[in-house]
């Protein structure tokens, strides 16, 4: 019997359909970080205004060489004290953190929108007695993510939310998920996964022996990294597949009376 129901963000609950172009991101990562530096007493010119842009190339290669081998998140701070470094920067814990915290821009930024069925499914589930909980890969969370779910109106329904950066462990990793699991004192056997990749949600959940739903993002709009929008291959196979979140108040799993 299911007690309790996992769900990723990012195109799971919420999407990105009105991303800004890519120039327009670029502009307001170099303002911020020049406005950054300028607190600092640095002006930025020649080579640093480029500093945004390798932190972005550095975040990308480490993320992906982590998902090719132990699953272990990345110490962002600490990457952005050594790419700053290359710079000739010499920062401070505290700078690294300011760095860090400006070069996220922010899900309200991306035109981060939720799904129109997210609330109500997430009332439904918690209304026929679900304990509901988030697993999510970010590079940054601690109390500005929460504040940004705050935002969204997803503070009231989870019972944790079990954040990579914070935990350090990357989906599938079985850590990040049985950080959640204990969370909410409930087995695999008791929970199902909801979320948009079959590499991350899917193969995480059925490793520990949870019933994963894939929720197929949208084909037409921006995802973030790790969502599949192929169809499912014989290697990676969810319990069930959705394309609204709607769709789980109509599975005989969740509806056991």
């Amino acid at each position: 019997m299911i007690k309790a129901v996992l769900f990723d963000l990012g195109d799971t609950l919420w999407h990105f359909p009105n991303m800004p172009p890519h120039i327009v991101i670029r502009e307001e990562t170099v303002r911020r970080i020049n406005a950054l530096l300028r607190t600092w007493g640095i002006e930025p010119e020649g080579g640093l205004l480029f500093l945004g842009r390798d932190i972005r190339m550095a975040v990308e290669r480490l993320t992906e060489e982590a998902y090719r081998t132990d699953y272990v998140s990345p110490d962002y701070v600490d990457l952005c004290a050594e790419v700053a470094g290359s710079f000739g920067l010499r920062l401070t814990d505290e700078q690294a953190h300011e760095l860090w915290d400006a070069w996220n821009l922010g899900g309200q930024f991306f035109g981060r929108t939720l799904f129109p069925d997210a609330l109500d499914t997430l009332r439904w589930l918690q209304q026929h007695g679900f304990k509901l909980g988030a697993v999510t890969d970010r590079a940054f969370g601690g109390p500005r993510f929460m504040a940004e779910l705050t935002e969204y109106g997803l503070d009231g329904f989870f019972g944790v939310v079990t954040i990579s950066s914070d935990v350090g462990y990357l989906k599938p990793h079985a850590k990040i998920f049985q950080h959640a699991l204990d969370a909410l004192g409930v087995t695999p056997e008791e929970t199902m996964m909801v979320g948009d990749s079959l590499r991350c949600d899917v193969t995480g959940a059925k490793g520990l022996g949870m019933i994963a739903v894939w929720k197929r993002p949208p084909l037409d709009e921006p995802t973030e990294v790790g969502a599949d929008k192929a169809e499912v291959t014989g290697e990676i196979a969810p319990d069930h597949a959705i394309d609204n979140l709607w769709e789980l108040t109509q599975l005989p799993v969740l509806n056991h009376g």
